[in-house]
């Protein structure tokens, strides 16, 4: 039976819930030098993609 429901598409929760809001994280963008203070830099994105 749960061979026929997969391929139907119909083997998931029966009732309906509510999904949580995508959190966005939060990021500092620094595009000039002195703009972003932080005690940990290690990920603080710089001007161009893939400078840290």
């Amino acid at each position: 039976m749960y061979r026929l429901l997969a391929v139907a598409g119909e083997n998931r929760e029966q009732r309906r819930q509510r999904t949580h809001p995508a959190k966005k994280r939060p990021e500092l963008i620094a595009r000039a030098p002195n703009q972003v203070w932080s005690w940990n830099i290690t990920k603080l994105r710089g001007p161009t993609r893939g400078v840290y």
